[in-house]
């Protein structure tokens, strides 16, 4: 698995539709959490706040969204 330094390197992979909607995730998660913090962990773009808060990859065929626990408590 290749190791990125930030979520640019690995959106930057990326081409066409794929990165479009990469760069619009993590678009619309700045703008719901302006407070949280960019990071690389499990190789996959994520944005830390109090913890993991959500986790998104890109693929060959889809586009994987993974919010973290805590996300998913109020419900």
């Amino acid at each position: 698995m290749e190791e990125y330094q930030n979520i640019d390197e690995y959106i930057n992979q990326f081409s066409g539709i794929t990165k479009e909607r990469l760069i619009a995730i993590r678009a619309l998660v700045k703008e719901i959490a302006p407070e949280a913090t960019e990071k690389i962990s499990y190789g996959i773009p994520t944005f830390y706040l109090n913890g993991n808060l959500v986790h998104f990859a890109g693929y060959k065929t889809h586009i994987g969204f993974y919010p973290a626990q805590k996300v998913w408590l109020p419900f």
